[in-house]
């Protein structure tokens, strides 16, 4: 029996019927999870994923989330991978599509996430973005699109701001939490690491304008980290 797992603010029902509707031949069981109501409200979901997986009454589990949906390959092909009884979990590529676009490179793709899974084998922290523990063999899909989540993040860029400066206040709280600190070398480092990392390393120049955007925000994102940090302590 598989499950998918999808929890989601009440505005945000127009995406879940997208993502409902990508599973519906997939999936023995549709959990679906409104936070504040059916789970805590939080401004990160990592902190709900347990509690989503204890909903589920499947054997495989897959964790979706509104904005996401599968493709009928994908859907194949995971659930020839539950029949094959060889792995645990699977660490699936997702298709990052913001504004319209996907940003097939800068480090954006292929974004791999543990999303399907035997139940008991994935546990996650309460950390933004983290990585979950696995127990158990973990098969890593081959990054090609028809194996791929496909991620419908940002619509525009004022909801990319939005969402980024919500996620720099969570990710300074926690690693202040994990006893770092605010420094000036990391406060001009991080942002130049990050452009150079995404434009350059991860050939973001190939997305184009959108490469060089995105690789910009980012590196804003991290000199706000900082700064949130540092006001945080003060």
């Amino acid at each position: 029996m598989i499950s998918v797992a999808i929890a989601a603010l009440s505005e945000e029902e127009k995406k879940l019927e997208r993502a409902v509707t990508s599973v519906k031949n997939f999936a023995d069981e549709v959990v679906v999870l409104q936070i504040g109501t059916d789970v805590p409200n939080t401004p990160y979901v990592e902190t709900i994923r347990n509690k989503m997986i204890e909903k589920c009454k499947g054997d495989w589990i897959l964790i979706l989330d509104p904005d996401e949906r599968i493709t009928e390959s994908l859907a194949s092909k995971l659930i020839e991978i539950a029949n094959g009884r060889t792995y645990d979990a699977v660490n699936i590529p997702r298709k990052n599509i913001f504004f319209g676009h996907w940003i097939a490179h800068s480090n954006w793709w292929p974004d791999r996430q543990v999303r399907f899974f035997k139940k008991g084998n994935v546990i996650w922290d309460s950390q933004i973005h983290s990585y979950p523990k696995v127990t158990g063999k973990l098969h890593n899909l081959p990054a090609k699109e028809e194996f791929a989540i496909e991620h419908y993040g940002y619509d525009n860029i004022s909801e990319f701001i939005g969402r980024q400066n919500r996620y720099s206040g969570i990710e300074a709280v926690n690693r202040l939490e994990k006893g770092e600190r605010f420094s000036l070398l990391n406060f001009f480092w991080w942002p130049h690491r990050e452009f150079l990392v995404r434009y350059i390393k991860h050939l973001g120049f190939l997305d184009g304008f959108y490469g060089f955007a995105l690789s910009f925000l980012m590196a804003i994102y991290k000199v706000t980290v900082q700064v949130k940090m540092w006001e945080v302590k003060k």
